[in-house]
């Protein structure tokens, strides 16, 4: 079996290399020819509670991700992990329209939403899923750490094109189940997955522009009433977004969201890291996606699209 892993961030890095530890054969495609070689040239260390899992240079498979179609083409694989950040979909898409005529298995790993119709129209022979994860990662010279076992669904998505009548859909689902938990992965396949993206949208929109803004790690937003009561306004908004939207997330989220930020209270959100770094920021799939529902059930969103602007309003020359 072969393994696609495009985006050679932490995440990438993180599930292609327990991949191929487990004895899979794993393709990186990075956003550069020198990305490529340095794999190539160093191999990955994966470390996880102390232990260090090293992967050889001579095993490594990492190519530039303009080379995708034309080795995709002499060797097939079998499932395509897209794990490139949101504000990369434009530029892989525009690689892989040449791969519209194949049939291949992606998952879809991004923050926020909007870019699976993008990609379903791009390529539309090929079975998209999305996938959910709390599975945390930090990249390092030569290697990635993981940040603690967190756990990881998938599921068809809905705007993928119909599944045939026999069970080949639910096959996949249950190969993918099978290779990611024997790399090591706490991975369910799931007929809910709209749900989750759902769950995960709201709770990046309340948090993630608020550290990016306040330049803050997740914790500190609950360190004073004038913070909570910021979250709040983007929490209460965004819930009657979701009634008005009939968006069925639970009744729970503002206690979840609440216990994100103390579980991954030393976490620099996406967000933040991006602003700090000057790159352009998933803003637009987050908080633009709420502005986005309220005017299709007719409300608008005031605090969420105070985020949008705010964020966007940050230009790198103005990062400090």
């Amino acid at each position: 079996m072969v393994i696609d892993i495009v985006g050679a961030g932490s995440l990438g890095l993180l599930f292609g290399g327990k991949l191929q530890a487990g004895g899979y054969s794993v393709r990186f495609w990075t956003r550069t020819p020198e990305q490529a070689e340095e794999l190539r040239v160093h191999g990955l260390t994966i470390t996880e509670q102390g232990k260090k899992t090293k992967l050889l240079p001579q095993h490594i498979q990492a190519y530039p991700i303009t080379d995708l179609s034309a080795r995709w083409h002499d060797r097939p694989g079998d499932w395509l992990l897209l794990m490139v950040k949101q504000t990369s979909i434009d530029d892989v898409i525009h690689i892989m329209e040449t791969m519209k005529d194949y049939i291949l298995n992606i998952v879809c790993f991004q923050n926020g939403m909007g870019h699976i119709e993008k990609i379903q129209a791009a390529l539309p022979l090929s079975s998209i899923y999305r996938a959910v994860t709390t599975e945390g990662a930090k990249k390092v010279q030569y290697g990635v750490i993981r940040a603690g076992e967190g756990q990881t669904w998938f599921g068809r998505d809905v705007h993928t094109k119909e599944i045939e009548k026999d069970t080949s859909g639910s096959l996949e689902e249950v190969r993918l189940e099978a290779l990611l938990q024997q790399a090591g992965f706490n991975c369910t396949a799931s007929n809910q997955i709209d749900k989750l993206i759902y769950r995960k949208l709201l709770i990046n929109a309340v948090i993630n522009p608020l550290t990016a803004i306040w330049r803050i790690p997740n914790g500190e937003l609950l360190q004073n009433d004038y913070r909570l009561k910021v979250m709040r306004s983007l929490y209460d908004e965004a819930s009657a977004i979701y009634k008005a939207s009939d968006i069925m997330v639970g009744t729970d989220m503002w206690e979840e969201i609440l216990s994100v930020c103390r579980s991954t209270a030393s976490n620099t959100s996406s967000m933040l890291a991006d602003v700090i770094q000057g790159r352009r920021t998933e803003v637009e799939s987050i908080s633009g996606q709420m502005v986005q529902l309220a005017h299709q059930c007719g409300l608008t969103a005031p605090h969420h699209e105070l985020m949008l602007h705010l964020i966007e309003g940050i230009r790198p020359e103005g990062v400090s």
